[in-house]
């Protein structure tokens, strides 16, 4: 499948397709501001606990790390009274090697993917996290893939690393096909780094969607809301017959399908049109 997604009657279906999950309006800020000092706390000195953990007890922190992440971030969500919606749940916990891409949208992402982690998680996280307290002593303790954009070559490296260890550890690999979080709101663009580690291992993709964030923590705050997120993990998409000549008709197939449920970035919206 290969869709023109400048297409301005696709981008206009997509946006009324995305506006078939109707979430109430958020929370006040009020809640948010007087939890935010206990979130910032819990964030930092959970993510510590889990980091000593993993250096003294390592096997026994990988065996339960989607419980210990699962509370880790599932416990912020409840201070600050959100609700996820999650579908398609029997998806995240199929077996096997599989690369799970979601669309990434702000500072609340990191407590999503903790709170409703696939087994034997992974992520691929950006190198500017390590310096993070807590957090990136986390990352780094559990031997997470860190990723630095500012250097091709150790990027790519990251990348095959991330590969060979999906397949021999039997890993499921979260990363964000956008790279990084949109500031002008609506799904980027994806790079071809999520799509090479496919074609190299041949795992599945599974499809991580999320709405309502942007009503509840957008981009840049770090003020969390009372609302309702939906998730929607998608059946796989299967990527054994996919070959290097043809990624970019790949990356464009999957783009759309999470065009079924989002609007593409307000820009291409606006670049369609005119």
């Amino acid at each position: 499948m290969n869709e023109n997604l400048n297409n301005p009657e696709q981008a206009a279906e997509s946006v009324m397709t995305a506006s078939r999950f109707a979430a109430p309006p958020p929370g006040g800020a009020l809640r948010g501001v007087l939890v935010t000092p206990i979130i910032a706390l819990w964030a930092l000195f959970g993510a510590g606990l889990i980091a000593l953990l993993a250096l003294c007890f390592r096997r026994w922190t990988r065996r339960n790390l989607q419980r210990l992440i699962g509370i880790w971030g599932q416990v912020p969500l409840w201070l600050a009274g959100v609700r996820v919606e999650l579908h398609g749940h029997e998806h995240l916990q199929a077996p096997g090697p599989k690369l799970l891409l979601f669309n990434h949208v702000s500072t609340i992402d990191l407590f999503l993917l903790g709170g409703y982690a696939p087994p034997l998680p992974c992520v691929a996280y950006k190198r500017e996290l390590h310096f993070v307290p807590g957090i990136g002593w986390a990352l780094y303790a559990l031997r997470m893939i860190e990723i630095d954009r500012r250097d091709a070559e150790r990027a790519i490296k990251s990348l095959q690393r991330a590969g060979e260890r999906l397949t021999s550890e039997r890993l499921s690999l979260m990363m964000a096909p956008e790279g990084t979080r949109s500031r002008r709101g609506g799904l980027q663009a994806f790079k071809k780094g999520p799509f090479h580690v496919a074609i190299a291992t041949g795992a599945p993709i599974y499809p991580m969607i999320w709405r309502g964030i942007e009503e509840i923590c957008p981009m840049g705050s770090w003020i969390i809301r009372s609302g309702v997120i939906r998730a929607d993990c998608l059946p796989p998409i299967d990527t054994s017959h996919w070959e290097t000549d043809t990624i970019n008709e790949h990356i464009e197939a999957t783009r759309a399908v999470f065009l079924k449920y989002l609007p593409p970035e307000q820009s291409s919206l606006t670049e369609s049109s005119s």
